[in-house]
């Protein structure tokens, strides 16, 4: 609307202003040459406030006035004499030169402003988006811009999955796809808008779309609203790079912290388990006498032990979780395996390993602690005297040790949540196997109980190495 108005005072101040000089040159009696100065100083006034179109209609106006009023015979659009003829050429072609140059100088001028403006803008932009929240820097970036509406969208994981970090305005279905559909393409959006121009930039990081930046009625230009795009873009990669950096400082200092409290602990629990094992080896001694104290040492005994080796399994997760221990895998045979784990635990077991299972390439001493740990589980939940059965086969390039119970099965249990709902004995078999390379999961087994199931990578044989 200004813009308007500005344009109709120029045509006003041009057509009076021709007329006045016409009128009062013929009242005065001034001569040609004066009134054509004067003619194209209202001419240079027209083309600075109404532009091009003013200016040329004003000097054909001028043009005119200067023929029909001041050169014989007046009133009449006929000239006599040649020099008058050169005369009032010179003046229309000086007066459309000026016009076009003064609206060639007037457009750079304000191309030059626009764009100090916009390097203002944008190193207002950097500074704010470094020292401020990103959400505020982006609506400044965007007021100053000249945007009437618009804000920051950030797609996180997918284009449809919209998170609006700042917005001023409405923000209908429409400009939802709209956004999507330049998340999707990777392209730049533009259109003509009552206010100026609608502008959709994709943020982009790694040649990957994380966002979108929309400035909605701006009259900004297409490389000041890319440069702003650029700066947000840095920015948001910024902001999560830092936060990837805390959450991974966090975890070392968790991960530190709870390699001391297991240290802590198992001093502590250390001293009074060995106290218990003196008294337990004293009463054995009793227990050789009266039948039914033995049975009970005997499982005071399996049970302290059991703490210990709990105890030292979580030592050793600690150290190898900690970088400061790395198992030494070598070619084990599982009948090796299964022959320490007899020695290790006092439950029925029965074992079987099929003729083409390979060596698993495992450290012996962590793999039998990850068998320790699932029989004793299995034993615990399954009827008295139950039989645990052992298994070993080959599967794919891995070697597939099973150890199944007839238990009351785990239907509920879940090895992604919680050490409570798994069980110790559960997550130290499951770290330790991920840190020999293999995995561990547990399922229910047809016609009741469990399977835990361990897959270990197997070792190469020579024949296949070469």
């Amino acid at each position: 609307m200004r813009v308007d108005t500005r344009r109709a005072l120029a045509w006003l101040f041009s057509l009076a202003g021709l007329a006045a000089v016409t009128i009062g040159g013929r009242a005065m009696h001034l001569n040609a040459n004066t009134v054509g100065f004067v003619f194209l100083i209202i001419v240079l006034f027209a083309s600075v406030r109404g532009g091009l179109l003013v200016g040329t209609v004003s000097s054909i106006i001028a043009t005119l006035c200067y023929n029909y009023f001041f050169f014989p015979p007046v009133g009449t659009f006929t000239i006599h004499d040649p020099a008058n003829w050169f005369a009032l050429s010179a003046f229309l072609i000086t007066s459309v030169i000026v016009n076009r140059l003064v609206v060639a100088a007037r457009i750079q001028a304000a191309r030059a402003q626009q764009r100090r403006t916009e390097l203002e803008t944008l190193y207002a932009l950097s500074l704010a988006l470094y020292t401020g929240s990103l959400g505020e820097a982006a609506g400044r970036a965007l007021t100053l811009l000249g945007a009437r509406e618009g804000g920051l969208v950030l797609f996180d994981g997918s284009v449809y999955r919209q998170t609006v970090i700042w917005w001023n305005g409405d923000k209908g279905d429409e400009i939802e796809d709209l956004i999507a559909g330049v998340g999707r393409h990777k392209e730049p959006l533009e259109f003509p808008s009552p206010f100026g121009t609608d502008a959709y930039l994709p943020l982009l990081v790694g040649g990957k779309t994380i966002g979108v930046l929309v400035a909605r009625g701006t009259e900004a230009s297409r490389q000041a609203l890319e440069s702003a795009s650029r700066l947000v873009a840095l920015a948001v990669e910024r902001e999560r790079f830092m936060e990837e950096q805390a959450h991974l400082s966090a975890l070392r200092e968790s991960d530190a912290l709870k390699t001391s409290l297991l240290r802590a602990i198992s001093h502590d629990l250390t001293t009074p388990l060995t106290a218990i094992t003196i008294q337990t080896e004293a009463l054995k001694r009793r227990a050789a006498i009266d039948g039914e104290l033995r049975d009970v040492v005997n499982g005071i005994d399996d049970e302290t032990r059991r703490l210990r080796r709990r105890i030292d399994n979580l030592l050793a997760m600690a150290r190898l979780e900690a970088g400061k221990a790395k198992p030494r895998r070598e070619p084990t045979p599982p009948a090796d395996l299964f022959r320490a784990v007899r020695e290790h635990v006092r439950v029925p077991l029965s074992v079987h390993v099929d003729d083409d299972c390979p060596d698993a390439n495992v450290d012996p001493s962590l793999a039998l602690e990850i068998l320790v740990n699932l029989i004793e589980n299995a034993h615990r939940v399954s009827p008295p005297d139950a039989v645990i059965e052992l298994t070993a086969s080959r599967h794919g390039d891995a070697v597939r040790i099973e150890v199944l119970d007839r238990g009351p099965g785990l239907p509920r249990v879940d090895v992604t949540s919680d050490v409570a709902q798994r069980g110790l004995g559960l997550e130290i078999a499951r770290g330790l196997a991920a840190a020999n390379g293999g995995t561990f999961e547990i399922t229910p087994r047809l016609g009741g109980g469990t399977i835990a199931r361990v897959d270990l990578p197997a070792a190469l044989l020579p024949q296949e190495t070469e």
